[in-house]
């Protein structure tokens, strides 16, 4: 077996993996009305989170984009 071949399986059992994981959580009970509560209120929070961190990956990443092409030029800016 070639390093490739191994690395290929690994991968493909990563994925079979994942599948049986989510799988296996989706089907779990979803608890009572307080964990359901709970969990609403961790999703709103997470969700804001997310969307700060997108805000502001998004404004460093233009200016980062800004600045390459200022220093250096447009290819090397949106190659970045």
């Amino acid at each position: 077996m070639t390093i490739i071949t191994a690395v290929i399986a690994c991968g493909l059992l990563s994925v079979l993996y994942a599948i049986w994981a989510t799988r296996s959580v989706l089907a779990s009970d979803q608890g009572n009305q307080r964990m359901q509560e709970i969990s609403a209120a961790i999703r709103e929070g997470a969700q804001a989170y997310l969307a700060r961190q997108y805000t502001t990956i998004a404004v460093v990443g233009i200016v980062v984009l800004l600045l390459a092409w200022w220093l250096l030029s447009i290819t090397s800016a949106i190659g970045f």
